[in-house]
């Protein structure tokens, strides 16, 4: 069934990166989708909030004084930023499916259930649990234009129960997850492969596994040092030991969205091609192929003439 796809076209729809929406056996890899939401999400919340904290930290100021700004700067922030928290942890999830139980999707209705609607809660339950707390809820916190945010994910910090949640559930959580089940797939993939001696599709897993793995490690990289930070401070440690080293590494968690797309084109096959072929656009291919010419008897000590090759431009 091409619509519930995993297996049988890896091969062909593992070129996730080029966002190829033209392509169909692209689209319909299920193995695509959760990068491409990443990324979409990513590229929305580059032109967005990182944007508007770049004009923030060179004006000391907001972009716009105005509730419906700071509203949607705090929910681009939060929103977004927790989406892509939770689609990543996801993703190291459902490669174990993928991998292990491709039978879990191989009908419509498997598909439905166990692969989109999954996707669009990880993008729609941030959206709506903030759009509650920062639009539905009445918040008292003064907004204040000279504060990040304008002062008002206050709302949610003010709250104890509300703070604690969110902290956890939406970023020391995810991060943990992402994490552990990325090295959890790659060594059990390692211990398949050795295990079977080769009676797996090692190819067809190999590209599956190694996929997500450039993306895991830059999460590994710049988003877990910070929330073990969070974490401890969680669970009671005081907020003066390392603030300085935790404030610092909270804002690399930026540089996640900004070199996603980088550690995504990283796992391309056949890279060095694709780039070669896009620098030297103008070359067009030389190829040889033979050319037939007539035989006549030849006389007395002449040879036959052996078929010419000639090149085609």
């Amino acid at each position: 069934m091409a619509f519930c796809s995993t297996s049988n076209s890896i091969g062909d729809s593992y070129d996730l990166c080029s966002l190829s929406f033209i392509d169909r056996s692209l689209r319909i890899a299920l193995n695509n989708h959760v990068i491409i939401l990443l990324l979409l999400c990513g590229l929305i919340e580059s032109l967005t909030d990182i944007v508007w904290y770049i004009y923030y930290f060179h004006n000391g100021t907001s972009m716009s004084w105005t509730l419906g700004f700071c509203t949607a700067w705090v929910m681009s922030d939060s929103g977004l930023y927790v989406a892509i928290y939770i689609l990543m942890a996801w993703a190291s999830i459902e490669r174990h499916v993928l991998v292990f139980y491709p039978r879990w999707f191989g009908t419509k209705r498997k598909c439905f259930f166990y692969h989109y609607i999954p996707l669009a809660a990880c993008i729609l339950y941030p959206l709506i649990f903030y759009f509650v707390i920062f639009v539905i809820i009445p918040c008292d916190v003064p907004l204040d234009y000279s504060y990040r945010l304008c002062h008002r994910y206050a709302c949610v910090s003010h709250v104890s129960w509300l703070s604690l949640w969110d902290s956890v559930g939406h970023y020391i959580i995810p991060a943990f997850i992402t994490v552990i089940f990325s090295i959890a797939l790659l060594i059990r993939v390692l211990y398949s492969r050795y295990r079977m001696q080769g009676r797996i599709e090692w190819r067809n897993y190999k590209k599956l596994t190694f996929q997500l793995l450039p993306i895991s490690a830059l999460y590994i990289a710049l988003q877990l040092p910070p929330m073990i930070m969070y974490a401890a401070y969680s669970a009671g440690l005081s907020w003066n030991v390392a603030f300085n080293y935790f404030v610092d590494s909270s804002n690399f968690t930026y540089w996640v969205i900004l070199f996603t797309p980088f550690a995504c084109v990283v796992s391309l096959p056949g890279l060095e091609k694709k780039c070669k072929k896009a620098i030297f656009f103008w070359r067009r291919n030389r190829s040889v192929r033979p050319h037939s010419m007539s035989m006549t008897r030849p006389n007395m000590g002449q040879t036959r003439a052996p078929a010419a090759a000639e090149t085609v431009v």
